[in-house]
């Protein structure tokens, strides 16, 4: 009987874990319709807990789950020093981006609209740059259009939401990728925590370029 419990981020990075999981255990534990959020760890898998990207570090810090999925760019815009990073699983790999109407880098002070404020803040602090943040959760593309600011940055995969509003790519800030995080409580007293890290990341080799 498996005594894990793993919070994974819903979306891509979930669809993304479900070969190497499936790899792993011989059996995906969610079933491919439902609402359901948390699944029991059982003899064949351990449990899995499906939350917003956002919460699953402080999910794992305050040990309601033992590991953690999620990717970098969220690990590096809510910060939480009660984690540690054990695995880059090399999935759902993205970039965040500069991007804008022209493709050339802003002359001045600028306005950025993110949902990345920390990233897109020392960004700006790292290259002396003058520059406004507007704050937004969704739908970036439409800030330039509507006049709302110039420059987006962005989580971005293969760019094409991006060309698709005639939207250009300046630089890479950052690249992203789902990364392993665990309890440190947990890390260090459950062998089977370290075991899970292991397994997943000799899955990951085998299955190799798992689909995003």
């Amino acid at each position: 009987m498996s005594t894990l419990t793993i919070a994974i981020a819903k979306g891509r990075i979930l669809d993304s874990m479900r070969p190497l999981w499936e790899a792993a255990m011989n059996v995906w534990p969610i079933p491919d319709s439902t609402r359901q959020l948390w699944f029991p760890p059982s003899a064949q898998t351990p449990g899995v807990l499906i939350a917003r990207a956002r919460d699953i570090p402080t999910m794992v810090s305050l040990g309601v789950a033992d590991l953690g999925v999620v990717g970098l760019d969220v690990l590096r815009e809510y910060p939480q020093p009660d984690i540690l990073e054990v695995a880059d699983l090399k999935i759902s790999q993205c970039r965040i981006v500069m991007a804008g109407s022209h493709d050339s880098w802003p002359e001045g002070p600028v306005r950025i609209a993110t949902k990345y404020p920390r990233i897109a803040r020392q960004f700006l602090e790292q290259h002396q740059i003058s520059g406004e943040l507007v704050a937004l959760s969704g739908s970036l593309e439409l800030a330039p259009v509507l006049g709302l600011a110039p420059y987006i940055v962005d989580i971005v995969d293969t760019g094409q939401t991006l060309s698709e509003h005639d939207l250009h790519e300046i630089l890479t800030i950052m690249a992203s990728s789902a990364r392993l995080i665990a309890n440190p409580a947990h890390w260090y007293t459950k062998a089977e925590a370290q075991e899970f890290r292991d397994v997943m990341a000799y899955q990951r080799e085998e299955v190799g370029n798992v689909k995003r």
